[in-house]
């Protein structure tokens, strides 16, 4: 452990405060605003401005977090999980950028699908949350 680490613990959980928060934020309105191209463009640029710089700075603090621990990490396979729960995150966070962008262009997109991969996001950084608490109990930090 570096003197380092409690600042990059801070730089993630922001990073995932606006990332997780931005997603389902745009993903709601988008779901509610079907068919309001500019509510939804607005939407899009939300998303592009604070969800996506949030899932960067997310995955900047967690990735220098591991390597500063490289050591106690890198055998906890709880940290594995949510490596690849993160990564299942940032293709959803992709898809529903995409689907906004067809969205705001005119394209019809199913409120639904909005609503769900937002929803999604979500449950995967819940699911995050829990095994970073179950595993700094269970490693005793």
């Amino acid at each position: 452990e570096t003197a380092m680490l409690p600042w990059l613990r801070i730089l993630h959980v922001i990073g995932v405060t606006l990332w997780i928060g931005g997603v389902l934020s745009v993903g709601l309105v988008g779901a509610f605003a079907s068919g309001e191209r500019r509510v939804l463009a607005a939407a899009r640029h939300a998303s592009l401005r604070v969800a996506t710089p949030g899932m960067v700075l997310a995955f900047v603090g967690g990735f220098a977090m591991f390597f500063v621990s490289l050591e106690t990490y890198k055998t906890a396979g709880w940290v594995h999980i949510k490596i690849t729960l993160a990564l299942i995150a940032a293709a959803l966070t992709g898809v529903l950028s995409g689907k906004l962008r067809k969205a705001a262009a005119g394209v019809e997109v199913s409120s639904g699908t909005l609503r769900n991969l937002s929803f999604g996001v979500l449950a995967c950084a819940l699911v995050n949350i829990v095994m970073a608490f179950l595993g700094s109990v269970w490693m005793g930090g």
